[in-house]
């Protein structure tokens, strides 16, 4: 019996142990089961947080582009009218501070549950090592009193077989203490082993705790990059429809410019062959271009406009004109300068002739005056008279030849100066085309050399 009780005593209390220990490694993965679980939901909800609030703002730009875009039909309907004036403005700004104050109301939020989500772990980390604390004391108490225990158990043992080794033969009682000692150093030696087990067990449970702790740690800095890479993956792919939008847009305009090119071109090449025509036409007809020269006041004049920048005023300044070979002898023989000073010396002759054959009528006037008065030889008068008449008549077969080459070449200046604006037109035309080829052939080339 004595031996059956001392057999019986360690192995409940090793029970007893085992049965605490598994209780409380229970209760500690139910807490860091219960602690992993709040600690995903609130991760993904704080994900989902800022999840919404960047879909938010990455919308929110769409949605102001359409109000912006929208006609002034339906923007007029959607704006409050006060006193007959429009608020667009207030609105777009009202809209404005309501989804900056959803933003910040939303980091507001979330910075509260981010705090909160700090102050638990470190309470729940603090009612952990309460609870391992308050473990380790309960496993020391139950160790101190087991190791406690033999001695008085070996005590009883010892006086229980010294009463039965006096009715028992003394072989029978050495071989029964000698049994004894040996199985309680064998359940000191095994209590050492499960007190070593505890140990080795209690730091495989920390380390796996904090071990636990850093890859909730982990899973969740891994969710919020996974959302960060999935926003930054929509923005690469919002920008890349955007630069594909833009590489249509580019295609379409460099087709238009192809195509103005090839317009541009024809209509030069209308210019360059109706310049020919024209300088056919001319050679056929047998006229002669006049005017362009410069004479020393216009050369001044020019010279003038230069340096003021009127480099038209000199063009208009030195026109030319197409004369028969006639006219252009008749002008040569006026002398050398610009159409328009040609022109204004046949006028001043013009009026010369015009000024000596009033001074001339007056003379002959004068004279037949004087001969009235006189009364002089008849037949001198007539020889006057006759002579008087014939260099009358010679001035007015002048003044009616000048007439007539003055109106002829005002007429001829007239047709001339259409002829010029047009001839001047077209290569206004031809010259602004070719300046804008010019143009387009070097973005085309820069276009190309870029691609």
């Amino acid at each position: 019996a004595a031996q059956v009780s001392v057999d019986f005593i360690p192995c409940k209390l090793h029970t007893h142990v085992i049965f605490s220990f598994y209780l409380v490694l229970n209760r500690s993965a139910i807490s860091l089961v219960w602690l992993k679980n709040r600690v995903v939901s609130s991760n993904n909800r704080a994900c989902g947080v800022v999840s919404r609030f960047r879909r938010l703002r990455r919308i929110y730009p769409r949605i102001a582009g359409d109000l912006r875009c929208m006609g002034k039909s339906e923007v007029s309907e959607e704006m409050d009218t006060i006193g007959g004036r429009r608020r667009g403005a207030s609105n777009h700004q009202a809209e404005d501070q309501a989804l900056d104050q959803i933003a910040k109301e939303a980091e507001a939020r979330l910075a509260a549950r981010r705090q909160a989500r700090a102050e638990a772990r470190e309470i729940r980390m603090k009612e952990i090592e309460r609870q391992q604390k308050e473990a380790d004391e309960n496993a020391d108490r139950i160790y101190d009193i087991y190791t406690s225990t033999p001695d008085g158990v070996g005590r009883t043992s010892r006086v229980n077989s010294s009463l039965n080794s006096s009715r028992l033969s003394a072989s029978n009682s050495y071989q029964s203490s000698r049994r004894s000692s040996e199985d309680s150093l064998e359940e000191t030696a095994s209590l050492r082993d499960v007190r070593s087990e505890l140990r080795e067990v209690e730091d495989k449970f920390r380390k796996a705790m904090v071990g636990n702790a850093q890859l909730d740690n982990e899973k969740a800095a891994a969710v919020y990059q996974v959302e960060l890479y999935k926003d930054r993956y929509e923005e690469l792919e919002e920008e890349h429809n955007q630069l594909q939008r833009e590489q249509k847009e580019k295609c379409r305009q460099l087709e238009q410019m192809k195509r103005d090119y090839v317009r541009l071109q024809q209509d030069l090449a209308a210019a360059l062959a109706a310049l020919a025509e024209r300088d056919r036409l001319i050679e056929e007809q047998g006229l002669v271009i006049v005017g362009g020269e410069t004479s020393s006041s216009a050369t001044e004049s020019d010279e003038d406009d230069d340096k003021g920048g009127g480099e038209k005023k000199g063009k208009d300044k030195h026109k030319k004109a197409l004369v028969s070979s006639d006219m252009a002898k008749l002008l040569d023989s006026v002398g050398h300068g610009s159409l328009d000073v040609r022109l204004k010396k046949l006028a001043a002759e013009r009026n010369e002739l015009q000024d000596e054959l009033r001074h001339v009528k007056l003379e002959l006037e004068e004279e037949r005056a004087k001969s009235n008065r006189s009364g002089s030889n008849p037949a001198d008068l007539e020889d006057i008279q006759r002579e008087a008449n014939k260099q009358l008549g010679d001035y007015k077969f002048k003044l009616q030849k000048a007439e007539q080459d003055v109106s002829t070449l005002q007429a001829t200046v007239a047709r001339l100066d259409g002829q010029v604006a047009r001839y001047k037109s077209a290569a206004e035309t031809s010259e602004k085309n070719e300046d804008e080829l010019k143009v387009e052939r070097r973005k085309l080339q820069r276009e190309v050399c870029a691609q």
